[in-house]
């Protein structure tokens, strides 16, 4: 069980790229700035407002997870 473990650990290190936290925080941005802004104009405030929250956490998380699995583990 522990060499599986080892063998996705490794997998999700490889994966763990800056291409990749890049895509993560281009998504982020877009929900806060384009998709943002398509909401308030249609007065979606609760969508809105879980639209801000997901972008920060794709743009903090991604640059977390990067750094965890680069330099940490």
């Amino acid at each position: 069980m522990l060499k599986i473990m080892q063998t996705v650990l490794g997998y999700i290190k490889s994966a763990a790229t800056l291409a990749t936290m890049a895509v993560f925080i281009a998504s982020g941005l877009y929900l806060l700035v384009i998709d943002g802004a398509d909401l308030k104009t249609k007065g979606l405030k609760k969508e809105l407002a879980a639209a801000r929250i997901i972008g920060l956490l794709y743009i903090f998380g991604s640059m977390i997870v990067y750094i965890i699995f680069k330099y940490i583990l």
